[in-house]
């Protein structure tokens, strides 16, 4: 079957839609933040304060190891496919599906005192969501809307999409 690689923004139910979408599918989780954490020794929000670029650069070896590796369902971070060369590995060794979620969604989900590196305010959320967004539907072989559902409808609807 290959990978199937769950992306979109941060609080759209990734993490929380794999588990369920391997256990449906009796295939592993992996998690590409932890694969960072746990082969650079170091937290995401250490990373990040480094900078970006060197989060990016560990998240960029973590999804060449990860597509090298057994099929897996594949929670990303949310700003894995910006990099062409992630979306090319990830699009070559599986199925990527989006899941998408409004802003007022994600606020809701994420709660206003988040500790994500990249979260500050709404504002600063709907600039993200509209410098991604062209990105993760160029990437995407499948779109899951999340709003107003439950982690299991959601990942019902992903077990449908890549058994097709």
């Amino acid at each position: 079957m290959g990978h199937i690689w769950l992306i979109g923004m941060m609080g759209t139910g990734k993490t929380t839609v794999g588990a369920l979408v391997a256990q449906r599918l009796t295939m592993p989780l992996v998690d590409t933040d932890t694969v960072v954490m746990e082969s650079s020794g170091r937290t995401i929000a250490d990373l990040f304060e480094e900078s970006e670029e060197v989060f990016r650069a560990e998240e960029r070896k973590a999804i060449a190891s990860v597509a090298a590796s057994q099929s897996a369902v594949v929670s990303t971070g949310g700003g894995a496919v910006i990099d062409p060369a992630n979306a090319s590995l990830m699009s070559d060794s599986g199925a990527i599906v989006l899941l998408a979620a409004s802003v007022e969604e994600i606020v809701d989900r994420i709660g206003s005192t988040a500790t994500r590196p990249l979260y500050r305010d709404r504002a600063q959320l709907d600039e993200l969501l509209a410098a991604r967004w062209p990105r993760y539907i160029e990437s995407a072989d499948h779109v899951v809307d999340t709003d107003g559902k439950t982690p299991q409808d959601v990942a019902e609807e992903v077990v449908r999409c890549v058994s097709m």
